[in-house]
Order: C-alpha cells, then sequence, then structure tokens
C-alpha cells in the first residue's frame, strides 16, 4: 500500500491535494466502508434520479450532485447508515440521438436501413463509454459517494422485468388501454410523445396567422371568415366551430358577404382594409349550426358545428376544426359524428392531396400563396408565441391523430395528489407547481415508435386482433414462447431481439406491438427496480424512500413519473421528501445549451478550479430552490476560500508543532482565555448549531455559506490576525496555550463540519493536522458531526465582537480617506455614545485593530483637531490621523519588517531559524527609524539587523519605502553565530 505524504509545505494546490486524498481513499476503501457503516439512528433512504449517460456531464448535474453528496454526508455524520444506490438512465432517444450521430444518420429509415441490431449495439456501446466518464468525472473526482458499485443500471434485464411488471398490473386492472387519440409527435424522432415531455421543450416561435374564406353553399358571394396559425391544417379541415352563445354578423363588405362575430365587426372590417360596411343581419351561433360551406381544396361540403371552446380573443369568432391535428377538434368530431382525416405521416410528410410529399411546415407558404391566388386569403400577419419542440432534438412538433398505448393515469389523479399531500417539499414554495400538475393530468402516452428502450410487453394474436397477451417478466416469456433467439438476457430485451421471439396457441401466431415504452417510465419505476424489489427481500424495510432531489422540471418528469407508477402499484407516494432544485444558468441568466455553446463542463471547472472550489461555489451561490447563474469565474473566489483554510491551518501547525502544544495541553480554565478566545469558541459552536439547523431545513445554502465565514471571516480574518501576537512569544506561557485552544477547536471544527461541504480538502487537513495531533478514525469521513456546546455560546460576546470589527473597518475607511496606510500607527481612536459600555473592557483589542496607542472613550461627541469621524452601530468614532516623529519611525520600521518577511519566505526560512539583515541606506529619516526600533524590528523578523553594506554572501533586493531607497540583504544565520 502506498504511503501518502500529508504534508502542508507550499501554498494551496486543489488539484495535488484532491489527487492525493482520491488514492488514499482508494487504497483504504474508506467510500466503501463509510457506505456500510452502521448507524445508531437507524438508516437513512436515498432514491438517485439516474442521470441520462448519452453525453459528459455539465455544471448542471454538478450542482445536483452536489446537493446529493451533501445531505447525504450530513445524514452519515449525524448517525444514519445510508441506502445511497446509484443509478444510470441509459436507454431512449437520448442515447438514440447520440448513435445516429456515431453512425453518421439521421433518419429512422437510415436506421432500418443499418440494421436494428447494429443500431442498439451501438446504444449500448455508447452508454458504456459514457458511463465510465460518468462514474470517474461526475461522481469520483466530484467527491459524490454514491454507490456506484451497485448501481442500477435500466438497460439490464433484472431492472426491465420490473417495468413490464408494472405494465402488466396496469393491463390487468384496466389502466394500460390502445386508443386513437390526437397526439404529439417529432417528426424527425418518428414517435410519439408525452405530455410531461411536451412540456419540457416550448420555444419561441414565429409562425404564420391568416384569416381565410370558406364559401358558403347555397348563399351568392358569402363566406365564413376563419383564423388560423397552421395554414397546413386547413388540408385536413373537417369543420368550422362557433359559439353557441355568440351573435354572428353577416356584413357587406362591397363584393362580398363576410360571416365574423359580431362584436368583432369593426376591428375586423378595419383589418381587413374594408372602408365601408354594414351589417345585413345577425344570427345566434345556434342558427349558424349545420350550414355548409365548400372545402378550400376537395370543394366537397362541410358544416358549422357548435363548440365552448371558440373564443373571441384571437381571430374571428369561428374556427376552423381538423380533428386530426387538435386535441379539442378531435373531440368535438367525436361528439358530432364528423370523419377524422389526417393526411400527414409520422414524419411529417403529406401523404396525400394536393401537397403531397411536402413537410408540414414547409407546407405554410405554398398554402398561403395559393390561398391568395384564389381570392381567399383576407390577411397574413405573423405571431410569435411559444411553441412546443422536440425535447431532446429540437424539431417543432406535430399534432396528429394515430393509435398509441397509454397508461390511465387520469384515473388515479386523486389518489396521486393525496399522496402527494404527504409529502415535505423543500422548498415549499416551490410545491404547488407540483399540485397543479399532478391535478391536471392526463392518461399517459407510453409508446414510443423507437428502437432502443424497453419493449412494450404486449403480444397480439394474427389469427384475431383483438386477443392480447401481457407479459410481466423473463420467466413468463421463456415459459409461453415457442422460440427464443439464441441470445444473453441483455439483448432477449431490447429490439430486434424481442421480435424474434415465437409464440403460438389455438388463437395461432402471436407478435408483439412495435413499440418500446416512454423512457420515463423506465426511470419512473426507480423506486422498485433500482433495489430490485421483485427479488431482493431488504427492499420492504427502504420504501417509501426518505428523500429525493432533482431539478424543477422534474415535477412533470421523474417526480411525476416515480409518483403515478407507485401509487398505480402500491396505492402510496414513493418518496418522503423531496427537494427541488432551480435551474442552472449560464453567467448572462441564459439557459445553457451545447447548440449556443454556452455549456460549461464539469471536467473542465474540476482541471482549472478543482472540485471543492466547484461545490463550494454550487452551494453558496445561490438557494438550492433558485435559478443560478453560474460565472466560471466566481469560482475562484472559493477556491481563494479553501486557500485561506490551508494557510489558517499551516500556521496554526507550524506554531503548535514549534511550541509542542497538543490538544492533550489545552486550556481547560476559561478564566485564562482571553475575551477575543471566548469569542471565538462561541462563534465556532455557534457555527455548528447554524449548520445543523439550515442542514435540516435543507437550506444548503445557509449552512455553507455559515461555514464559508466562519472560515474566511471569524478564524483568518479576525482571530489569527489577533492572536498571532501571542504566537510569536518565546516559550509557553498560559495566555499562549488558551490562544492555541481556541484556534485548535475553530480550526477541528471548521475541518469535521466542512467535510460535507469540501471533502477532498477537509481529508487533507484532518490528515495532515488533527489525525497527527489526536489520532482518532482513518477518514473525517467516518467521524461524527460535533454537537454545540450551548453554554459557550454568548450571544452578548459576540454581538460586541462584531462592533469591533466593524470599528476597525471604518477606522480603516478614515485611513484610506486621508491616506494613511493600515501598517502606520496612529496616536488615538475616541469611541463615544451611550452603548459604548460593553466595549470598555476591550481596549486592547481595539487599539490592536485600529492600529493606534491608545482608545478613549468619552461622553462627547465632537472629534478634536487632526481627527476624522464616522458613525458605527449608534456609536460615533474619531480617529487621529497626525503622524509625529514617532510614530513615523515606527511606521517606518514596520516597512521593514513587511520586506524583510517577504525575502525570508523567498528563502523559505522556517519559523524557528533566525537570519541575519544588513541594511543600507543614505535616508537620514530612515536610518534613524532603524536605530530607534532596532530591537522592535529584530523581535517581530527574527533576526540579527545591522546597518551595513551588503556582503554579497545572502539575498539582497533593492525597496522603494514611500520614496526612501534601501537595500536589505537577509542570510540565514548559522546556529554556531547565535549570541
Amino acid at each position: 500500500m502506498s504511503v501518502i505524504d500529508f504534508g502542508l509545505d507550499g501554498s494551496f494546490n486543489s488539484k495535488s491535494i484532491e489527487g492525493k486524498v482520491l488514492e488514499y481513499w482508494r487504497a483504504n476503501k474508506v467510500k466503501r466502508k463509510w457506505l456500510d457503516a452502521a448507524g445508531p439512528r437507524g438508516r437513512f433512504t436515498f432514491l438517485e434520479g439516474p442521470p441520462t449517460v448519452n453525453g459528459f456531464p455539465h455544471v448542471g448535474h454538478a450542482r445536483g450532485r452536489t446537493y446529493k453528496d451533501v445531505v447525504l454526508r450530513f445524514k452519515h455524520m449525524t448517525g444514519y447508515s445510508l441506502w445511497a444506490q446509484g443509478g444510470w438512465d441509459e436507454q431512449g432517444l437520448p442515447v438514440e440521438l447520440e448513435a445516429e450521430k456515431a453512425l453518421g444518420i439521421s433518419s429512422k429509415k437510415e436506421i432500418e436501413q443499418v440494421g436494428l441490431d447494429k443500431f442498439s449495439d451501438k446504444c449500448n456501446e455508447l452508454v458504456d463509454y459514457y458511463l465510465s466518464r460518468w462514474v470517474e468525472v461526475g461522481t469520483d473526482r466530484l467527491g459524490v459517494w454514491l454507490d456506484t458499485e451497485n448501481a442500477y443500471e435500466t438497460r439490464r434485464p433484472q431492472y426491465i422485468e420490473h417495468v413490464w411488471s408494472l405494465v402488466k398490473k396496469a393491463w390487468e386492472r384496466g389502466l394500460l388501454f390502445e386508443d386513437y387519440r390526437v397526439l404529439p409527435f417529432c417528426p424527425r424522432c418518428e414517435t410519439a410523445l408525452s405530455d410531461a415531455e411536451v412540456d419540457q421543450g416550448y420555444k419561441e416561435r414565429r409562425d404564420p396567422a391568416i384569416f381565410v374564406k370558406f364559401k358558403v353553399i347555397g348563399e351568392e358571394n358569402t363566406y365564413l371568415v376563419i383564423w388560423t396559425t397552421t395554414p397546413w391544417t386547413l388540408i385536413d379541415n373537417e369543420a368550422v366551430a362557433v359559439n353557441p352563445s355568440f351573435k354572428y354578423a353577416y356584413v357587406d363588405a362591397g363584393k362580398e358577404v363576410l360571416v365574423v362575430a359580431e362584436n368583432l365587426v369593426d376591428q375586423l372590417m378595419h383589418k381587413f382594409g374594408v372602408g365601408s360596411y354594414r351589417v345585413l343581419r345577425s344570427v345566434s351561433g345556434r342558427e349558424l349550426e349545420g350550414l355548409q360551406y365548400e372545402h378550400v381544396y376537395d370543394g366537397k361540403p362541410r358544416r358549422v358545428i357548435t363548440a365552448d371552446f371558440v373564443t373571441l380573443e384571437d381571430g374571428s369568432g369561428l374556427v376552423h376544426v381538423a380533428p386530426a391535428h387538435g386535441p379539442e377538434d378531435f373531440e368535438a368530431a367525436k361528439r358530432h359524428g364528423i370523419p377524422v382525416t389526417n393526411t400527414v405521416e409520422i414524419n411529417g410528410v403529406f401523404s396525400s392531396g394536393p401537397f403531397k410529399g411536402k413537410y408540414f411546415l414547409d407546407v405554410n407558404s405554398l398554402v398561403i400563396k395559393d390561398l391568395k391566388t384564389r381570392g381567399l386569403l383576407l390577411r397574413r400577419d405573423e405571431v410569435s408565441h411559444q411553441y412546443p419542440h422536440c425535447w431532446r432534438c429540437g424539431t417543432p412538433l406535430i399534432y396528429r391523430a394515430d393509435k398509441q398505448w397509454f397508461l390511465g393515469i387520469s384515473s388515479l389523479r386523486d389518489a396521486m395528489s393525496r399522496e402527494l399531500s404527504k409529502v415535505t417539499v423543500y422548498p415549499e414554495s416551490l410545491r404547488n407547481r407540483f399540485d397543479d400538475w399532478i391535478a391536471n393530468i392526463r392518461d399517459w402516452t407510453i409508446s414510443r415508435s423507437r428502437v432502443w428502450g424497453t419493449p412494450l410487453p404486449i403480444w397480439r394474436c394474427k389469427g384475431d386482433p383483438s386477443k392480447l397477451m401481457a407479459i410481466g417478466s423473463l420467466e413468463e416469456l421463456r415459459r409461453v414462447a415457442k422460440q427464443l433467439p439464441d441470445v444473453p438476457p441483455e439483448k432477449l430485451v431490447h429490439r430486434p431481439w424481442i421480435d424474434m421471439v415465437r409464440m403460438e396457441t389455438e388463437c395461432g401466431e402471436w407478435v408483439r406491438e412495435p413499440f418500446v415504452m416512454d423512457v420515463w417510465l423506465d426511470s419512473g419505476v426507480a423506486w422498485i427496480a433500482g433495489p430490485d424489489g421483485l427479488r431482493n427481500p431488504e427492499w420492504g424495510g427502504l420504501y417509501p424512500f426518505d428523500w429525493v432531489t432533482e431539478a424543477v422540471d422534474q415535477t412533470r418528469g421523474w417526480f411525476y413519473s416515480l409518483l403515478a407508477t407507485s401509487v398505480l402499484w402500491m396505492g402510496k407516494a414513493p418518496y418522503k421528501s423531496m427537494l427541488i432544485q432551480g435551474h442552472i444558468l449560464d453567467k448572462y441568466g441564459h439557459k445553457m445549451s451545447k447548440s449556443k455553446g454556452n455549456v460549461v463542463w464539469v471536467n473542465d471547472m474540476l482541471e482549472k478550479y478543482g472540485a471543492d472550489a466547484l461545490r463550494l461555489y454550487l452551494l453558496t451561490k445561490a438557494a438550492p430552490g433558485d435559478a443560478l447563474a453560474f460565472n466560471p469565474d466566481e469560482v475562484k473566489l472559493t477556491l481563494n476560500a479553501l486557500g485561506v483554510l490551508w494557510n489558517s491551518v499551516k500556521f496554526a501547525k507550524t506554531y503548535m508543532e514549534l511550541d509542542g502544544f497538543t490538544p492533550a495541553k489545552a486550556v481547560r480554565n476559561p478564566s485564562s482565555a482571553r475575551p477575543e478566545d471566548l469569542w471565538l469558541i462561541s462563534a465556532a459552536n455557534k457555527m455548528i448549531k447554524s449548520v445543523r439547523e439550515s442542514m435540516e431545513r435543507m437550506e444548503l445554502h445557509h449552512a455553507a455559506r455559515k461555514w464559508m465565514d466562519f472560515v474566511v471571516e471569524d478564524i483568518s480574518h479576525r482571530y489569527i490576525r489577533l492572536m498571532r501576537r501571542r504566537a510569536w512569544m518565546e516559550g509557553e506561557n498560559e495566555d499562549k496555550l488558551a490562544a492555541y485552544t481556541a484556534l485548535y477547536h475553530a480550526l477541528r471544527a471548521a475541518i469535521v463540519v466542512g467535510a460535507m461541504f469540501v471533502p477532498f480538502t477537509a481529508e487533507y487537513l484532518y490528515q495532515a493536522f488533527l489525525r497527527s495531533m489526536e489520532g482518532g478514525p482513518e477518514s473525517v469521513h467516518l467521524m461524527m458531526l460535533p454537537e454545540p456546546d450551548e453554554p459557550a455560546i454568548n450571544d452578548d460576546l459576540e454581538a460586541t465582537f462584531d462592533l469591533i470589527f466593524e470599528i476597525a473597518s471604518q477606522a480603516a475607511n478614515i485611513r484610506n480617506k486621508a491616506g494613511v496606510k493600515l501598517r502606520w500607527p496612529l496616536r488615538e481612536l475616541v469611541i463615544s455614545g451611550s452603548g459604548s459600555g460593553a466595549l470598555r473592557q476591550h481596549e486592547e483589542v481595539l487599539a490592536f485593530l485600529a492600529n493606534v496607542k491608545i482608545v478613549r472613550f468619552t461622553e462627547e461627541g465632537e472629534c478634536g483637531e487632526d481627527h476624522e469621524s464616522a458613525e458605527v452601530g449608534g456609536l460615533r468614532i474619531c480617529l487621529s490621523t497626525r503622524m509625529d516623529e514617532s510614530l513615523l519611525h515606527e511606521a517606518l520600521a514596520r516597512e521593514l519588517i513587511r520586506r524583510i518577511q517577504v525575502m525570508r519566505s523567498k528563502l523559505n526560512l522556517q519559523m524557528e531559524e533566525r537570519a541575519r539583515v544588513r541594511i543600507s541606506t543614505k535616508d537620514e529619516e530612515l536610518l534613524t527609524a532603524i536605530t530607534k526600533m532596532r530591537e522592535y524590528i529584530e523581535g517581530e523578523t527574527r533576526a540579527e539587523v545591522s546597518v551595513d553594506q551588503p556582503s554579497g554572501t545572502g539575498l539582497s533586493q533593492e525597496w522603494d519605502i514611500d520614496g526612501k531607497k534601501v537595500v536589505i540583504e537577509l542570510a540565514k544565520q548559522e546556529a554556531s553565530s547565535t549570541q
């Protein structure tokens, strides 16, 4: 087994750190131990929403997977064992489109030419390829500890059997049926789509909007006026619908009489350019019923019907009815006994009529041109509207009547709503979206005219097509089949091999219905198929699952399909709680898409910033339920925060090891601690408490922000700045130990709590610092989350220190305006106001942070001469800004100290190593400062300082200090020359 060096030398390097940690986890099987660990609080069960393995993971996937991982780590650290099975969605149209690209084809016809067997093999091959990338990049390198070794795969026979079992159960209950309805089709993919799929593909589109005249039979020069945004559907027109309660006017427009809704006469005549017109008579919609008109293409009679869906919002008040291309039209035609004519094939091409062989969208312009030529076009406009497109290939959909297979989900609507009401939804504000969808669900179209999917397990008797047979398992298939193809089960459950199964009964030969099923049905049975519920006795203890999470569109996708199949099969919801995630957008707030070229890939972010920086950015940028505008450049901010944690631990480890501090030496007596020590301990426990509470509420952004603020602000910017002087003190004393105790307690909390958010960095720092100090489990991820020490939380003290730091910040602003550097000491800070009482016992801290010699409290609110003021928290602060001679000398000494420290770092001198410094300058003021402040400079730099010319034996560098030229030479001082 390789020995991994968890050293803290050098600066923070995410790639190096994460590489070493991955090696350590693999060598010690840490992830498996974590997954298998028993929990005293019982088991927390998670159901993975399976990503589709048809491409590489992008940052939208990373967001969801980070949420999954963080919540699972939180549950594990709070005493639960886990069911964290991974899952992969491997079938359906998304994978088929990738296979088409790989094979250089672009249509269903070409798939048949290639051969279904070769096409299915290519789909399977691509799944294998992308799956390996998903495990490596989208899981392991991202630090996501889902159980991918035992992940469910929707292409596998044991999984597909669960889908078949559901279908057979629906068949037996009368909830699976074949019907002729108007459905959305993708003409490019040549298959029907479900309502949920359609909902995912709406895009803005401009289409023609035309007013057309239909000649009334038996009335000279009289025309019904209809309006449509789909001119191509006029070929399949079968009726005109009017509202029975509306009034309709016969309008003399000069050369002809136009029939339109009475309330629209004036605006329509203006639109048609008719300057002079008069209403000849008005009739009700009911009176128009049965009126005949000539079809614009075949010239045969059609009739007017009545329908309540006719409105006056758009058009003329008369609606052209094409029963084959509109669900409402279809239902109206059924009610009135009107035939359904469909001349458009599944590929969107007309099979007969005047535009035979033409694509339906291309026919729009041809119809408009033809109608204009024949004098039947009254007006042509354009409308911009949301139009459904294929959710995968982006092709505009076509609505057409066809025979398909359905699950009768509409009959389960009330049961689904009732079960959904029992589910806890985070955030609650997004519940309505899901509730509304369930309240309006229609039957689920599950048949797809494609190849790579779960075959519909319905066989039809050729001798008597009315006889059907549902198969629920491979065992049942083998039992009833006369002959099976000689292929392994992995192929037998796919096309074309499933279609080679021969069945014969007294009825004759049986043939499988030539469909695969909606891919959402595959993932929709994950609640039972994932854990192999048909065979796994453990499944009953997992279902219903404690938690699921996916993006907001899954309220009409995976969340919905899970609920529908579970209620159909078991009568209850398959999950107890869900976290609904907002979408991820590009930095400009636009939807990411490959075609736009604005997708940000996970691998690119891992290579540039590392997993922890990406995770922390995704966690802190936005609330889980909100949209997140992803700006790659902003990930650098969280990378910097991890660098701050690294440097804080490095500082602590360096000085604690130098002084031989161990947790066993920690100061137990609070009276030995300074107020800032007690403040940090309070802040650490407040952070632990806040993170726990936020995680329980699924407010992951609050939890991660609180942790990051504690690391960056409380530990680094505030506490280490305050206690650094104590670490520099020679020898061991109670004051220094108290500082180390507070810092160790804070860093321990930061590392252990941070294990949820930044698992690589936390593991590395645990091994390099905590474990080397106190021992413990072989991984930070096998530790429990610390409980907050409630008595140690002091809200008043924290409020006081918040005020102290705000005063220091305002003092820095005054300095900036006055042009006085932060390092340069000033004479005094004056604080006045009635709320200053709690500050009086913290004069030393205030003086240090404001970099002044004294802090004075007064009841008077006026500032003295050479003072600048600011208002802070109801108090008035006044800062002296005049530099006298002694202050200037100290300021120059500090400038020298800073430069010597930079040079020490360049020589890689350790903290305990001493140096020899030669300073050469012609500036008298600088020379005076060195003379007066020599002891101070030597103490701060651990160096022997002399005013002398460089000897040429050390690192020499020229500096400019406020226009004063100085040369500093620094060399390591050998132990033998130390006095």
